[in-house]
């Protein structure tokens, strides 16, 4: 190591180590070089100090003994094991608490577009919502169309006026009749030169239209066989046809009044309070526009329903969920009391008969407001409650402080052995139990 540093010194370069070997390394530091398992992580303004490597950052450990560096770098660990275990994991809380039923039957004014509620008068704004929703009609058909069951069959001769034998492979087609219908040969034939043979053709599809009359089966598919003359002699028999049920005229035209019907039905309107669950929707306002497709399958198509796809856009006053459940706040907890509502039992539900002043844009009517509550149980306190402590306590804490028997703990990752204790790693959230049949939204009803 001397020779290293008098060689350093002669030459005016600077000199660092990298070495797995802790005797050689020890050396190192004493003489004041820098060292480093690898070349690539020397720091050169270390000297003989201890550099403490986490992922790429490194630093260089003060130079006031073994004893300090090594509390350094354990305090550097520990606060690192902090992090991993408290900051890294995060935690979902799913309480499941005791609750009462709070319900009242209030009188209430709903103006559309009001700019504020009013919760001590009552007056709480509606606004148009809407929802689209599509349905497939369908309809029995009462047209019929004959389809076809059993192919025809017919005997043909073919002439070959060339002076050499012509082999016809079974499956060539042949045209008959003004709509040129369509025949396949049965089986391979050969025609002799300067003569004739029969053959059996079969009509590619089935059905009474391919009774062709005598001479009607004449041409061919195939160029490479026009050359020879073919006819048959005797009509071609034996295809059958059938009716079956079809879509008519009249059929489009009893599905499509169906569709439109649509517009005024009461079920139409009760999906658009299906499709806004947390929003009050006053169903008398509802308006309903009608955008028809397809009926299929067409006119003549064998099928005995026709369906219809329906596009029903529907649009209604509500009074918005949160305007809901501010009011409900308002009008059913006492004083300051604490607790908290469970999220989605919050109901309103028109009692009376509505009173509507044009002017006004308002509507006067009576509404039963409930909801389910969690007396003296909050999300916040139940997250202060459990922060910071193992699922097992945590559970513990719900049940003994809360009286909540029920409880979904989950921590994420799932080797981390504590809830974390920072709220915003930490969601905490109040549910009726899962077997409740409680009713989610709101509807209010004509």
């Amino acid at each position: 190591m001397r020779r290293l540093l008098r060689h350093a010194e002669e030459t005016g370069r600077v000199v660092a180590v990298a070495t797995r070997s802790r005797a050689l390394a020890s050396r190192a530091r004493q003489s004041g070089v820098p060292v480093a398992r690898r070349p690539h992580q020397v720091r050169w303004d270390a000297g003989g100090r201890h550099v403490v490597r986490l992922g790429p950052v490194s630093f260089i450990a003060p130079a006031i003994g073994r004893l300090v560096q090594v509390g350094v770098i354990a305090a550097v660990a520990a606060v690192a094991l902090f992090l991993v275990l408290f900051l890294a994991p995060s935690a979902t809380v799913v309480a499941y608490p005791p609750t009462e039923t709070l319900a009242e039957t209030l009188a209430v004014t709903v103006v559309r577009d009001l700019e504020a509620p009013d919760y001590d008068a009552a007056r709480l704004p509606a606004v148009p919502v809407s929802a689209s929703r599509t349905y497939t009609l369908a309809i029995p058909t009462t047209g019929t169309v004959r389809v076809g069951t059993t192919p025809a069959r017919a005997a043909i001769v073919i002439t070959n006026t060339t002076q050499a034998d012509v082999v016809v492979v079974a499956g060539t087609v042949l045209f008959g009749g003004p709509e040129f219908l369509d025949f396949e040969l049965e089986a391979d034939v050969t025609v002799p030169r300067n003569g004739t043979a029969t053959a059996t053709v079969v009509a590619r599809q089935p059905g009474e239209r391919y009774n062709l009359p005598a001479g009607s089966i004449t041409g061919w598919f195939e160029e490479r066989y026009r050359f020879l003359q073919v006819t048959n002699p005797e009509p071609a028999a034996g295809g059958a046809s059938e009716p079956r049920p079809s879509p008519s005229e009249a059929d489009v035209i009893a599905i499509r009044q169906l569709a439109a019907s649509l517009a005024d039905a009461d079920e139409v309107r009760a999906d658009l309070a299906a499709a806004r669950p947390h929003d009050a929707v006053f169903l008398r306002t509802a308006q309903a526009e009608v955008t028809l497709g397809t009926p299929r399958p067409p006119i003549g198509t064998p099928s005995p329903v026709l369906f219809l796809d329906v596009t029903v856009d529907a649009t209604a006053l509500a009074i918005p969920a949160a305007v809901i459940e501010s009011f409900a706040r308002h009008a059913l907890i006492p004083g300051d009391t604490a607790g908290e509502f469970l999220p989605g039992t919050v109901r309103a539900v028109e009692t009376g008969a509505s009173r509507y002043d044009p002017e006004a844009d308002a509507f006067t009517t009576t509404i039963r407001l409930s909801a389910e509550f969690a007396r003296d149980i909050t999300s916040a306190a139940i997250e202060d409650a459990v922060k910071g402590r193992r699922p097992s306590d945590a559970k513990s804490i719900l049940r003994e402080r809360y009286a909540i028997q029920e409880a979904d703990v989950r921590v994420v990752p799932g080797w981390a052995p504590f809830l974390p204790r920072f709220g915003f790693r930490l969601d905490v959230e109040l549910a009726p139990p899962p077997d409740a049949n409680a009713t989610v939204g709101t509807t209010i009803r004509e």
